[in-house]
């Protein structure tokens, strides 16, 4: 007989569901009303308040929280971080060299707080949370917390205004690509510390080629 869902398994599922269709009605009505950058940031800070935040709060116990950003490793796990380092700095040569020339100071500033806030924050919520919440059914963890990480890209990539470098298909498939390999380490290492670091420098490159695309700074 299949073990039933636990609630926090159900609560997940279900905050990652809502999320993703709450946006993809938001994003569109109402990004259009407002300058873009406006729109793009109110988009985050609404991820973040609104799911990223009370998940990990609510659904993992706060004797739990410090241990699931842990960068110990144990011996056959030593290799994770010239892995991560190589992953981001493709990410760098790929997208941060080609904008080098046109960024300034307040383009850096900016996309440095947001990669800080976003690569913590995501990180908690999609990997640390489903780690905790999904110990004793990994394989559905892993793939649930994949998939919906994934998909709430999709109405993100909706913001009205936004140029996304290389375009939304770009935005989802490097979430899908990056996510399932964060996902693999997460749960091989029980611990999001390493992948948490390489979220935060991706996001760092990333918005800093966002914000040269975007013109807004």
């Amino acid at each position: 007989m299949a073990m039933a869902l636990t609630r926090p398994q159900i609560g997940f599922v279900a905050a990652g569901t809502a999320l993703t269709l709450v946006l993809a009605v938001l994003v569109p009505a109402l990004t259009p009303l407002v300058p873009p950058f406006v729109g793009y940031a109110g988009t985050m800070l609404l991820y973040w308040i609104g799911f990223c935040v009370p998940v990990f709060l609510v659904l993992v116990p706060p004797g739990r929280r410090r241990a699931l950003f842990s960068l110990s490793l144990d011996a056959r796990n030593r290799w994770v971080p010239l892995a991560i380092g190589v992953q981001v700095l493709a990410v760098a040569i790929g997208a941060f060299v080609p904008v080098l020339g046109a960024l300034t100071a307040l383009s850096l500033a900016l996309a440095g707080a947001m990669a800080l806030i976003n690569g913590v924050l995501e990180e908690a919520a999609w990997r640390g949370t489903v780690i905790e919440a999904f110990a004793n059914r990994p394989i559905a963890g892993f793939a649930l917390g994949w998939a919906l990480f994934t998909l709430w890209h999709v109405p993100l990539a909706m913001a009205a205004g936004t140029v996304y470098p290389g375009g939304p298909a770009a935005l989802v498939g490097g979430a899908a690509g990056l996510g399932l390999f964060w996902s693999l380490i997460a749960w091989r290492t029980r611990t999001i510390g390493w992948i948490a670091l390489a979220h935060i420098g991706t996001n760092f490159f990333a918005f800093s080629a966002l914000n040269v695309e975007n013109g807004w700074v």
